[in-house]
């Protein structure tokens, strides 16, 4: 039988999650960043987000010491952008791509569905990995867009299912 963690990775691996390119910057301003699905509100009042990332990832410490980050949410049209972040052979092509834009030191995907600019509030350790909440201080967003997900080990987005009685409901 496969370890717990092997498990709950497997379980995980069905559950749909948005996903996006989380950036920040190093010491020389340089920007850093990394592909992530482990991304959440955690309030509306004040705004916040929250990530979950590895402490073992090269951007984490970058990311620690600039106390910023912007999350970056995807369409499927996108992945070019995506690709250079999900896999480290590609480093060399990270914010080659000219709508990549900068605001405070960050960059962020123009015409992307939205662009989540945050301070970082906390950090806590847990495990392999720190849960850094941020502050939302900025929030770029484009109307009428389809966020990339991660589910069954692929990328793709949510379509809307109509159950039954909806209509009578809604209408």
């Amino acid at each position: 039988m496969k370890n717990l963690s092997d498990r709950l990775k497997g379980v995980l691996r069905f559950m749909p999650a948005p996903v996006g390119i989380v950036t920040s910057y190093d010491d020389k301003l340089r920007p850093v960043g990394l592909a992530m699905s482990a991304i959440m509100p955690v309030s509306l009042d004040p705004c916040m987000m929250a990530i979950s990332i590895n402490r073992d990832n090269t951007s984490y410490e970058h990311l620690r010491r600039s106390g910023a980050f912007c999350i970056n949410l995807l369409n499927d049209r996108m992945q070019n952008q995506f690709q250079p972040f999900a896999d480290y052979k590609g480093r060399e092509k990270r914010f080659r791509d000219p709508a990549w834009a900068a605001s405070r030191n960050l960059r962020y995907v123009e015409a992307a569905p939205a662009n989540i600019f945050c301070r970082v509030e906390s950090m806590s350790s847990h495990g392999t990995h720190d849960i850094v909440v941020g502050s939302v201080f900025e929030l770029f967003i484009a109307e009428d867009e389809k966020v990339l997900g991660w589910a069954n080990g692929s990328l793709g987005t949510m379509q809307p299912i109509e159950f039954l009685g909806t209509a009578e409901r809604t209408g």
